[in-house]
Parts: C-alpha cells; sequence; structure tokens
C-alpha cells in the first residue's frame, strides 16, 4: 500500500467545520459574558448615582429653614437685611420653594435665576425638568462673645485660638473660617437676622470682630449698615451665647453637562456646580399643611404650581430618573414609569428611577 501523506479535501473540510462550530460556541460564550458585564457594570453605576443624588438632595431637604437651634415651626422669625431679599437666590424667608423649568406660565423659573451651566445649555434647566431651592444655614457656628452694636459682632470659636489660612474666593484670609463676602445668620433661638459679612478682622487671640457695612463691596451687599446694640430693641440685640452660622441657598436641577448628557446640577449661593453625570429628570411633589388649625402634617401633594402656601410645606416627595451612561446596554427599548406615566425610551440605555419622602425637620415640632 502507498503512504498517505496530507489529508484530502473531504478531511480538511470535516476539520474546518468542526473548528468553526467549536469557535461560535467560544463567541457566543464570550459575547453573552461581555454582554452581562456591561448590564451589571451599568446597573451598578445607575444605582450609585441614584443613591448619591438622592441622599445629596435629601440631606439638604431634611436641613431646609435651618437657622440654629431655633424652629421655624416654634415661631422664630427670620429677618433679611441683605440687599434684593425677595430675589431667587437671596430669599431666605422661604426656607424651600420649587419651580418647573418651561418657558413661559406660572411655574417658569423668575428672572435673573442665574441656573446657567454653558456652554452646552444655554437655556437651562432642561425644560420639562423640575428645580428644587433650599434656603437656611449650614456648618458649625461660632460663639457670640458680646451684646452687638450697631455696625458689628464680635463672635469667639469656644475653647480654639484665632485660625488665619488662606482660602477666600477675594484672595483675602480666612479668619477663624470667616471671610469677607460670606453670607451668615446670626440665631439666638427667638430671632434670626442674615446678613453678609463686610470685613472681619482678629481683636485678639480668640475673639474676631465681624462687620456689616452696606458698603456695596460684594454682591449681594446690605440693605442696613446699622442695627443691634444695646439701647435697640430687643428684636435686634443678639447677646453672648448666641450663634453666627453660615447661610446658604442651595439650588438643585438638571441641566446638560459638560459630556454633553443630562447631569444633577447644584447651585450655591449663586455659584454652580455639576455633581453627578446621568442624572435625567427630577420630579418633584411638595407635601403642604392645608388645615386651618396647622398641625404640621402634610395633607396633600402637590407640584409647586399648585402648592398654595410654601411656608406651609412640611415634606417632599422626590423622584429621579438616572440613565446609563452608556448606550447599547440594553437589546431592546426600555419601557420604565415616571411621573406617573409609562415612559418608552428611544435609545438603548439602561434606566432607573429612585423615589423618596423626605420630611423638613425645622418645620415640624
Amino acid at each position: 500500500m502507498v503512504r498517505q501523506k496530507g489529508l484530502s479535501l473531504v478531511e480538511l473540510m470535516i476539520a474546518i467545520t468542526l473548528g468553526l462550530i467549536l469557535m461560535s460556541g467560544v463567541v457566543k460564550v464570550f459575547l453573552s459574558s461581555k454582554t452581562t458585564y456591561s448590564t451589571q457594570q451599568a446597573l451598578s453605576r445607575v444605582q450609585e448615582t441614584g443613591r448619591l443624588a438622592m441622599e445629596f438632595i435629601a440631606r439638604d431637604v431634611r436641613m431646609a429653614g435651618y437657622n440654629g437651634c431655633g424652629s421655624r415651626a416654634a415661631g422664630v422669625a427670620v429677618t433679611n437685611t441683605l440687599n434684593n431679599s425677595s430675589s431667587f437666590t437671596w430669599d431666605f424667608n422661604l426656607p424651600i420653594k420649587g419651580y418647573t423649568s418651561v418657558p413661559t406660565g406660572s411655574t417658569a423659573l423668575p428672572t435673573g435665576h442665574g441656573l446657567l451651566p454653558v456652554p452646552y445649555y444655554s437655556a437651562s434647566p432642561l425644560v420639562t425638568t423640575d428645580v428644587l431651592t433650599i434656603r437656611g444655614s449650614q456648618g458649625n457656628g461660632i460663639q457670640i462673645t458680646q451684646n452687638n452694636n450697631s455696625g458689628q459682632i464680635f463672635v469667639s470659636q469656644v475653647g480654639s485660638p484665632v485660625t488665619v489660612i488662606n482660602g477666600c474666593a477675594d484672595g483675602s484670609s480666612r479668619i477663624s473660617g470667616l471671610c469677607q463676602g460670606d453670607v451668615v445668620m446670626v440665631t439666638d433661638c427667638t430671632k434670626a437676622r442674615v446678613f453678609q459679612i463686610t470685613n472681619v478682622t482678629a481683636t485678639g487671640s480668640v475673639e474676631v470682630n465681624v462687620v456689616h457695612s452696606n458698603a456695596g463691596t460684594f454682591p449681594p451687599g446690605n440693605a442696613l449698615s446699622s442695627w443691634g446694640g444695646n439701647s435697640a430693641p430687643v428684636g435686634e440685640v443678639f447677646g453672648a451665647g448666641s450663634e453666627l452660622v453660615t447661610a446658604v441657598s442651595l439650588t438643585y436641577f438638571i441641566g446638560m453637562g459638560t459630556s454633553g448628557r443630562p447631569s444633577l446640577f447644584q447651585n450655591v449661593n449663586g455659584v454652580n456646580s455639576e455633581l453627578l453625570e446621568g442624572v435625567e429628570n427630577m420630579r418633584v411633589l411638595y407635601g403642604e399643611d392645608t388645615t386651618t388649625e396647622e398641625d404640621f402634617v402634610p395633607d396633600i401633594y402637590s407640584a409647586a404650581s399648585a402648592v398654595t402656601d410654601w411656608n406651609r410645606i412640611n415634606s417632599v416627595r422626590l423622584e429621579l430618573l438616572v440613565a446609563s451612561i452608556e448606550d447599547r446596554v440594553l437589546s431592546e427599548h426600555q419601557t420604565y414609569t415616571f411621573n406617573n406615566g409609562s415612559v418608552t425610551a428611544t435609545d438603548y440605555r439602561l434606566r432607573q428611577v429612585f423615589t423618596s419622602t423626605i420630611a423638613i425637620r425645622n418645620q415640624l415640632f
């Protein structure tokens, strides 16, 4: 017999066929694993974004109207000494207020809202998304050491010497945590007053002098340069033991981010920051106490346009829509429920809706 040399065409075709079958199985397993990995990664990112967004907003909603040891529900009045005290940013007499970002109508944002994360979307917040504004005070307070006089207050970090570090926006030094131009609130548990610091200096090793003139050096400026003092009405005197805290106006809204995708933005006293990419929409309902005898329990949850008295809002019902950054995560268009309606996506991104009801602590007894 003649020895066989090489393979016949039939044998070669059979080998190629078997190899293709094996390779198709390997490729299928690889693609399936990659799809599963991409979906799990997108889901993890969406859940992380939703959790952080909800935590950021919920933390600030709980503290809306915070003015130190006093409670608005207990009748503590806030006097606003700033210029334009009823403007969007500086209206500290309203602890919380909402808007729907539409071009026209009663719920549109007021003129000069300043919520513009340009250049990607100069007309932001995005149309049909809600806007939530929270006002109050934040951080640890610094103690008043003596009765305020007409133009200044003396404060001290109890048990700590005066600290002087760099870091103020105008290039000056931060003294015991205070900068020129800071908007602050002084409170003594029965009343509170909002004003802007125009000068801050150390008067000794532990005491700091805080001046509140109406020189107009920093926006928005003070409408009054003189209030308080030993001879002033009781409502203007803040004695030793009172507290000075930072006053903050926070606004959360959905705008177009630097990636060209919707993001959650935070505006702090007129300065925008992009917080979280992928938050596509925000819906806010407000729990209002509508009973004649106020019992501080929400009787109805309404959109911003239907609220009758913002001072009687006791809780917020928040709904966030978060989408994956990557497209083609899903094999078909996802259908989800948002704002009590069924929506079918036009892309293949993964989406999840997060909801929470948050009590406003300072609106409750």
